[in-house]
């Protein structure tokens, strides 16, 4: 009787162990494709809200546990990236003369992520509480509130360029401002480089109003193929609304300057962002 306990008991622990052998095996793909999941080079994984109801615990940006180094530069108002890690150069920052810069917005959210290391022009780190001290300040062409929304949309997978600022001038060699600049002066927010010396942005982005009604960001669908030298028309342009909304006439006055590219406005109270359109609608006349 003992013995064939002993045996019984063998053919037992030898069958769980043989379980959780082919358990393991069968996990193996499914670990490999976490880590590389993990290893990816800084893709964003996109979302789409408009068009998707998927849980918001999937929209979120995944990186790298690596990051860029970027220096700042007072007189373009914007840091110049000197080494940048992963991917994430594809569809962040404006290229000139060569040389990748990020826009406060980009800082902020990139540094907030660990995805970036901020310095100064004598290479010791900026903190965050310095880089939200440039965004709420206002002096380089992005409000705070501005920043939240870019923000909320940035890890929602969308693609944003700030409005009528080239990502590149390979296409645009003359460096000029663009015909939509010239009619919205006071959104002058380009980089100029002149036979590859850097200019900074304009005089115009210091002394900006951000307050007025404007556009200020192109959004692109998420698009794993998008190209900065051709980035094609955005899905839409972003305006930030402040205490009420646009009147009638500043609401035609906006869409006349967006070339038949849908408006959508922003509202920021107290860190909740909402996105919304103005739809014309026809009264019926009354006899």
């Amino acid at each position: 009787d003992g013995s064939l306990k002993f045996l019984v008991g063998y053919k037992e622990r030898s069958m769980a162990a043989a379980s959780r052998d082919r358990r393991r095996r069968g996990r193996a793909p499914g670990a490999a494709s976490a880590a590389a999941a993990v290893e990816d080079d800084g893709e964003e994984h996109h979302l789409n809200p408009f068009l998707s109801d998927a849980a918001p615990t999937s929209s979120r940006v995944q990186f790298r546990n690596v990051a860029s180094r970027a220096r700042w530069v007072e007189e373009a108002g914007a840091a110049e990236v000197l080494d940048s890690k992963g991917k994430l150069w594809l569809t962040t920052g404006v290229t000139r003369g060569g040389k990748l810069y990020y826009n406060v917005e980009e800082i902020g959210f990139l540094a907030e992520r660990g995805a970036l290391i901020f310095l100064d022009d004598e290479g010791g780190t900026i903190g965050m509480e310095e880089i939200y001290g440039k965004i709420a300040g206002g002096k380089y062409g992005c409000s705070w509130d501005a920043f939240q929304a870019y923000k909320h949309l940035k890890l929602l997978g969308y693609i944003i360029g700030r409005y009528a600022v080239p990502w590149t001038m390979k296409n645009n060699p003359t460096c000029e401002t663009t015909d939509s600049l010239e009619r919205m002066p006071d959104t002058d927010q380009s980089f100029n480089r002149a036979d590859g010396v850097h200019n900074g942005i304009t005089k115009l982005l210091k002394e900006m109003h951000i307050d007025g009604l404007h556009p200020s960001f192109e959004v692109y669908l998420p698009n794993s193929k998008f190209r900065k030298s051709s980035p094609g028309a955005p899905c839409f342009l972003l305006s930030m609304l402040r205490d009420k909304p646009p009147s009638r006439d500043e609401l035609e006055t906006i869409e006349s300057k967006c070339d038949g590219i849908p408006l959508k406005f922003c509202q920021v109270d107290n860190g909740r962002v909402s996105f919304l359109s103005f739809d014309k609608v026809r009264l019926p006349s009354l006899p």
